[in-house]
C-alpha cells in the first residue's frame, strides 16, 4: 500500500488548503470581507474552525492566500509582453483586441473576482488596493506610454493620455460589470464583441486625416 494514499474521503494537506480558499473566496464575493466570518468558512467547508487555523493563523491569512491564487491567473507578465510586441510592430489592433480580450475573458471565466474587487473597494479593505499595485499598475504602465507614443507620432488624436487610457479599459470592464451583476434576461451580446468594442475604442482614438493636429 502507498505510504501517502489517503484514506477515502480525506483530502491532503493541499487538497484542503485549496479547499478552504476557494470556499473563503465564494464567501467573500458573496458576503463581503468583513461580513464573513471564519466559523461561517468552516461550516461552508464542512470542518471544524480549528482546522481553518492549522492553514490560516489569521484571517488575513486567507486574504493573502486569495489574492496569490488570483495573481496565478492574472498572467499580467504575459500580457504586457504581448502587448509590447504588438505595439513595436505597430499593429494598434492587436494591442487593443489584445486588452479587451484579456479583460472580458477573465471576468467572464473569474466573476467571483470582479465581486471581491467591488467588496474590498467599498469596505476599504487592502485586497483590492495589493491586487492593483501588483496587477493593474503595470498594464497601466504600458498603456500609458502606448498611448503617449502614438500620440507624438500622429497617429492617436490628442488629449490627456490617463483619459484615454480610462477609456480603453472602461469598456470591457463595463461589460464584465453588465454580465456579472446587472444581467438581463434575454439580452445578449454576439460573439462578436471583441471585436465591436475593438473598434469603437480605435475609432476614438485614431486621429482622421482631415482633423487638425495640435499647435
Amino acid at each position: 500500500m502507498n505510504a501517502t494514499a489517503q484514506p477515502p474521503g480525506r483530502l491532503s494537506a493541499d487538497q484542503r488548503r485549496k479547499q478552504l480558499i476557494d470556499t473563503a473566496t465564494q464567501l467573500f464575493a458573496t458576503r463581503g470581507f468583513s461580513g464573513t466570518t471564519t466559523r461561517e468558512i468552516a461550516a461552508a467547508a464542512g470542518v471544524n474552525e480549528a482546522i481553518i487555523f492549522r492553514f490560516f493563523p489569521h484571517k488575513d491569512d486567507l486574504y493573502a492566500a486569495i489574492l496569490e491564487s488570483k495573481s496565478a491567473d492574472a498572467r499580467t507578465d504575459a500580457l504586457v509582453e504581448t502587448l509590447r510586441t504588438a505595439a513595436d510592430a505597430g499593429d494598434d489592433v492587436a494591442v487593443v483586441a489584445t486588452v479587451v480580450h484579456h479583460i472580458v475573458d477573465h471576468l467572464h471565466r473569474d466573476p467571483e473576482f470582479l465581486r471581491l474587487m467591488l467588496h474590498s473597494a467599498l469596505e476599504g479593505h487592502s485586497f483590492a488596493r495589493q491586487y492593483r499595485e501588483r496587477h493593474f499598475a503595470p498594464l497601466h504602465a504600458f498603456l500609458l506610454a502606448y498611448i503617449s507614443a502614438r500620440q507624438e507620432d500622429g497617429r492617436f488624436r490628442p488629449g490627456d493620455p490617463e483619459a484615454f487610457v480610462r477609456a480603453i479599459l472602461a469598456v470591457p470592464v463595463y461589460h464584465g460589470l453588465v454580465e456579472v451583476l446587472l444581467p438581463e434576461d434575454g439580452v445578449t451580446v454576439g460573439p462578436d464583441v471583441v471585436d465591436v468594442y475593438t473598434r469603437f475604442i480605435l475609432e476614438g482614438l485614431r486621429l482622421s486625416p482631415s482633423a487638425p493636429t495640435a499647435s
